[in-house]
């Protein structure tokens, strides 16, 4: 083989190394030029395995792969073997060996073994390089697996923390009912008992007319009292159940509208604790949100703030209830009497499963759900800090431009 001969080989070869990130299909197109330009009859590389070798791909006659099969694992070149009078050549090369058949004179096998020498760096990069794509990709195949599998593992574990936090606030929500209907059950009774002594001693003669009519009117006041107190009966048991209903749907609502439902459910527990909520309402901007969620981070804020006056029982019980509007936001503040956070939980207070209730059955649930709903679901933001009178939770809400885009 002529010197310009080896020339043109090494540089065919030399563009068909690297034309392709996937292994297989970059060795097929080398093989396949450096059969064509050097006259081998067989080609392939080969990979170690636990049996040996594995053949990662071929040229030529398929019927002489098990004859150029490396015996061995061997790093050294090993050029120019005979076997059985066969020519074969190996070269180890990208953790393999590269093995090649051919008929032809020493002097010609010699040129070969040259080209080879010539070629095998940019072939062992070559091959690292499809090697390492590979292993890249089944990375990122993994990864996106893992992210995935993460994903759908949080999204079950904030399902199962909304459930945990729904529970809780129902508990809750019996103890408030229980506190409101109270007084119209008491009153009901108080009303059936009058209607019954009057009836048992004849307070009203009946023989006359004017008896008669002294009953029938002592009758209907005693009736609409009854159903005035039924009625306020089934709208706590309405606000229960709206408060619960799943929300998926954006409501048209102020912060007034908001905080007077709100005081449907928890206001009778704050009168019979002898709290006085104090409200300076300012607020009248429009809002659009899933009100039904905004009701129970603002019930949630107003009852930690009747728990923690409870708990430390100030000689000034009070709750102030602030809303306002700037041209940006609308904003509500929740400020209690009860002397305010310790510094070393502010931090936390809004973390899953931490709770300053422990004694009392605290579930760690209700200001992370709250910080969820109100960062997530109503595009806005909360936060708390202490003023001189105790703790303030600030609730900011984004106001709905025209262009649908929310501003904070």
């Amino acid at each position: 083989m002529q010197f310009n001969q080896q020339l043109l080989v090494t540089y065919e070869c030399v563009n068909a190394i690297g034309t392709s990130l996937d292994l297989e299909a970059m060795l097929r197109t080398f093989l396949r030029v450096f059969a064509r330009k050097s006259g081998a009859i067989a080609s392939g590389f080969w990979r170690p395995n636990a049996e040996g070798f594995a053949l990662v791909c071929g040229q030529g006659k398929r019927s002489l792969y098990g004859v150029i099969a490396p015996e061995r694992h061997n790093h050294s070149w090993d050029l120019h073997v005979r076997r059985n009078g066969e020519q074969v050549l190996y070269m180890y090369v990208g953790k393999g060996v590269m093995s090649f058949m051919f008929y032809l004179g020493e002097e010609e096998l010699a040129a070969i073994e040259a080209i080879l020498r010539s070629l095998h760096a940019k072939l062992d990069n070559a091959i690292c390089a499809c090697n390492n794509h590979e292993a890249l990709v089944k990375l990122n195949t993994t990864l996106e697996e893992k992210v995935r599998f993460e994903v759908e593992q949080n999204r079950e574990k904030d399902k199962h923390i909304l459930q945990q936090s729904r529970l809780a606030q129902m508990g809750e929500m019996i103890s408030m009912i229980a506190h409101q209907w109270r007084q119209p059950l008491g009153s009901i009774s108080t009303v059936a008992a009058s209607i019954k002594v009057k009836l048992m001693l004849k307070k009203f003669n009946l023989q006359t007319e004017e008896g008669q009519q002294a009953l029938s009117a002592y009758m209907l006041e005693s009736v609409e009292k009854i159903e005035h107190y039924v009625k306020f009966l089934t709208t706590t048991i309405d606000d229960f159940r709206n408060f619960f209903k799943p929300d998926k749907r954006r409501d048209s609502t102020t912060l007034y509208e908001l905080v007077e439902r709100t005081l449907g459910v928890i206001g009778k527990a704050l009168e019979v604790n002898g709290i006085t909520l104090v409200r300076q309402e300012c607020s009248s901007r429009t809002l659009v949100l899933h009100t039904n969620e905004v009701m129970q981070v603002i019930l949630n804020l107003l009852k930690n703030a009747e728990d923690a006056i409870k708990e430390r029982n100030p000689s000034e019980k009070t709750i102030w209830l602030r809303t306002y509007d700037t041209p940006e936001v609308s904003v509500l503040e929740i400020e209690d009497s009860a002397g305010g956070i310790e510094p070393l939980i502010m931090e936390k207070i809004f973390e899953p499963y931490f709770s300053t209730k422990e004694e009392k059955n605290g579930t760690g649930l209700g200001l992370y759900m709250s910080k969820t709903i109100i960062e997530d679901h109503a595009k806005g933001r909360i936060h708390v800090a202490n003023t001189a009178r105790g703790a303030c939770f600030t609730i900011v809400f984004a106001v709905k431009e025209e262009g649908g885009e929310w501003t904070k």
